[in-house]
């Protein structure tokens, strides 16, 4: 097994403790009653709330589904006729904690929970290995992983969402690299990463293991100032930042998933006058509440520099004839008006909402594809899982390229886009493409096909190793 953060390790060996019992051969529908039971376990509350709305929005869409249409329709390969399957959905909050997410695993499953959507990077490696044994087939919701959770005795079970951030921050940097040359400028752009002090962060500095220095220098050109560590919920960044500044940083990537860090960030930043010194500031992964609330604060650092963020996709404020044109996008503020007040979903972190149903549509196809194979006599958790970690091509509604995967390596969130911040809105320019990664020392056959005319709106990162 790669080397992990020493904490992280031990966490999840105590937690896997927890986890007791053995693996059915497979789990197997229900005999009395024609349902499938969906079990959501979200970060729903806690610093990084934000990004349980991925969460909330799938339980949107899977009661859409049931109002709309009593559950998932398939035809039968017996009968050849048309039949549905109705789905229990259970949500719980485990606040972004692996001890909570465990129990509510636990629970989840003695009541019979067939598919997991697990939202949170360190809650999710949590219950890896235990879905993987339990053969409980399930969708990460936007969040990263890391390297070991496929690394199970037995196949895994529960997909990557994000491959984990050294994977998904490198080709950030080789962008910025890129952007660089473009625009003529001389040497190379200075660049820094201030993450959150967390182990499934703390993995940018494992070189040996992970090789984000060595790809950040060599592969993508940059000249690196290094990694540097802030807390969850910190209350000032300023020695941080300054850090930075005075190794004459060009661009400062921020990775962080809590709103109030993300304020403190920009506070501290404006109060330095980093804008001024003309760094570009780059908050990865922002909820969008951050912004809308204070957007005079992000005009002001545009008067002189560019301050951006990263975000899945779409940001849940695009104008109707936007919509129109993407069914997926479409659907994320038809559900938002529908069970979150009326409200867009801009007012409900932004991607972290919108790209909830990209994970509900791929849920529903995978188990769909299942019925469509077994019947309902014959389904199985088992048939769920082959027919997930199958597709080809992912369709998301146009909420993302279609693309293929590579099986081993089965992916949801590949690609991203940089993100502009206008009147305290996040706005995609039209001009920009979505990024994705290359192979990479940890992932060497990390290839995503990209079909029809897509492929020229996907830019590629320089692939490891370095030449």
């Amino acid at each position: 097994m790669s080397k992990w953060p020493k904490v992280m390790i031990a966490a999840v060996m105590v937690l896997a403790l927890v986890v007791v019992g053995c693996a059915p051969a497979e789990v197997a529908a229900p005999e009395e009653e024609k349902t499938i039971t969906v079990g959501i376990l979200g970060a729903l509350t806690g610093p990084l709330s934000a990004i349980g709305y991925g969460a909330v929005c799938v339980h949107d869409y899977w009661t859409e589904l049931n109002v709309t249409e009593g559950g998932i329709r398939y035809m039968d390969p017996q009968t050849g006729k048309e039949e549905v399957v109705a789905i229990k959905v259970m949500m719980g909050d485990h606040a972004w904690d692996m001890a909570k997410c465990v129990s509510l695993y636990e629970r989840f499953k003695a009541a019979g929970m067939q598919f997991a959507y697990a939202n949170g990077s360190a809650p999710t490696a949590a219950i890896y290995a235990a879905a993987a044994r339990d053969r409980i087939p399930g969708l990460q919701v936007n969040c990263t992983c890391d390297p070991f959770i496929y690394e199970t005795e037995t196949e895994p079970y529960l997909a990557m969402d994000g491959t984990m951030m050294p994977v998904s921050t490198a080709p950030v940097v080789a962008w910025y690299v890129e952007q660089w040359k473009r625009e003529g400028k001389p040497g190379k752009p200075k660049i820094g990463v201030l993450a959150a002090d967390v182990a499934t962060r703390r993995v940018y500095d494992n070189d040996e293991d992970y090789g984000f220095i060595t790809y950040a220098k060599e592969v993508a050109g940059a000249d690196f100032l290094g990694n540097v560590f802030m807390g969850v919920v910190p209350v000032d960044v300023k020695a941080e930042l300054t850090g930075f500044i005075e190794k004459g940083a060009n661009v400062i990537l921020v990775d962080h998933w809590g709103a109030g860090a993300c304020r403190v960030v920009l506070h501290d930043a404006l109060e330095l006058e980093m804008h001024k010194k003309g760094i570009t500031l780059n908050i990865e992964w922002m909820p969008s509440e951050v912004p809308l609330a204070e957007p005079e604060l992000w005009n002001e650092y545009n008067k002189y520099a560019l301050v951006q963020s990263l975000s899945h996709g779409y940001n849940g404020n695009e104008p109707p004839d936007v919509q129109a044109q993407v069914p997926g996008l479409k659907k994320a503020f038809d559900l938002c008006a529908k069970y979150q007040d009326g409200q867009v979903p801009e007012l409900r972190a932004g991607w972290q909402y919108v790209y909830g149903v990209e994970y509900g549509m791929l849920g529903q196809q995978a188990i769909k594809q299942a019925l469509e194979k077994t019947g309902w006599a014959g389904f199985s958790t088992k048939q769920v899982r082959d027919e997930m970690f199958g597709f080809d091509p992912i369709e998301t509604g146009g909420l993302l390229p279609p693309y293929t995967p590579p099986p081993d390596i089965f992916t949801t969130w590949c690609m991203f886009t940089i993100t502009d911040i206008i009147d305290g809105h996040m706005v995609n320019s039209p001009e920009r493409p979505w990024i994705t990664a290359g192979p990479t020392k940890v992932y060497p056959d990390f290839n995503i096909t990209v079909h029809g005319e897509w492929k020229d709106k996907v830019w590629v990162a320089p692939a490891w190793p370095p030449k």
